[in-house]
């Protein structure tokens, strides 16, 4: 007993602690109730209309072990934006540690919850019950709309794909960064450079934080090396082929031309082009499209990315049996511990 009321006293001390660090933080946009157990703090201030009201009530146990209650209050939120951001919150909790500024932070950078005439395309992220619904409602709604818009809307001089020769995968979330595979035949540079303008007319692609490429293209047939030019662009390093150069110029395979683009993510490309290669994958291009989150993924950030593409590829049946075996067999190969 004695040990649970030095918890009591410690804990009533953080919270009052935590309380006065607020007021002096955040003025008179926090309100402190007089028994010290509840306050309010309106984001992004009290004057701005509208604003949103995260209401929290401290348990005598907070922080120690119990999390602190939220409520948020705002006219202009449904009940499902309002449970969307409760949860939010409860996830960043860790026992022992005072959350309340960590929390009001958060939502100061949640805008969306409080811009004037949001655009249709930022209302989704808010709107869903799941990581996996919030993935797939950013990107197929801004997919969607394009289709129905034809190639009408690409800027002048610029001659895209066949939107139908593209596929689209499914986009998944893993810690906030959202991952969406796309996939297109391919016969040459031009087609690789055509496929890259229409996804780029996509708001979500072409705003996403990396958009990373490979693609593989048989050469039927030819004796000799096809040779590059990479032109460097924001999105896409366009290759062009310049002339015919012997084998052994190239340390590319003799049959194929091949080529990748990081876009920002460093071997990100070479990594999904090595995927290409020991898939034996042919006059196709695979782009993944990466939305970061704010949460830093490290390597199994070259996973999530690998693996969107090959459920693509597996899903358009180009991953046969024998290269799937090949794929597991260099995993088990290169694992020495």
């Amino acid at each position: 007993m004695p040990i649970a009321c030095d918890n009591t006293d410690e804990d009533k001390q953080q919270q009052q602690d935590e309380l006065s660090a607020l007021e002096a933080i955040y003025g008179g946009d926090c309100v402190i109730a007089a028994d010290h157990t509840t306050c309010q703090v309106f984001v992004p201030d009290l004057s701005h209309e509208p604003h949103v009201c995260l209401r929290v009530h401290l348990p005598p146990a907070y922080p120690s072990s119990a999390p602190p209650i939220p409520e948020i209050h705002g006219p202009h939120l449904s009940n499902d934006v309002r449970a969307w951001i409760v949860r939010e919150l409860e996830s960043q909790f860790t026992p022992g540690e005072v959350v309340l500024y960590t929390w009001t932070e958060w939502l100061k950078e949640q805008q969306h919850l409080w811009a004037p005439a949001p655009e249709i395309e930022h209302l989704p992220s808010v709107l869903v019950d799941s990581d996996a619904e919030l993935a797939a409602q950013l990107q197929q709604a801004d997919l969607d709309a394009h289709q129905k818009a034809g190639a009408s809307q690409q800027p002048p001089g610029e001659q895209g794909m066949n939107e139908d020769l593209i596929i689209h995968g499914e986009p998944f979330t893993e810690h906030k960064s959202t991952f969406q595979a796309h996939l297109a035949p391919v016969t040459s540079p031009e087609d690789v450079e055509k496929c890259m303008t229409t996804l780029l007319q996509h708001n979500k692609i072409r705003n996403a934080t990396h958009n990373i490429l490979a693609y593989r293209i048989y050469v039927k047939d030819r004796d000799a090396w096809l040779q590059v030019q990479t032109c460097c662009h924001r999105h896409f390093c366009a290759r062009i082929m310049l002339a015919m150069v012997p084998p052994a110029a190239c340390l590319c395979k003799q049959d194929s031309l091949q080529d990748y683009d990081d876009d920002g993510e460093d071997a990100a490309g070479g990594r999904l082009l090595h995927l290409l290669q020991i898939l034996d994958v042919k006059d196709t291009i695979v782009v993944v499209t990466r939305w970061y989150g704010g949460v830093k993924l490290g390597p199994t950030r070259f996973t999530h990315i690998n693996n969107a593409a090959r459920i693509l590829l597996e899903k358009c049946g180009q991953l046969n049996s024998e290269s799937s075996h090949a794929t597991d067999s260099k995993k088990k190969k290169g694992k020495r511990h």
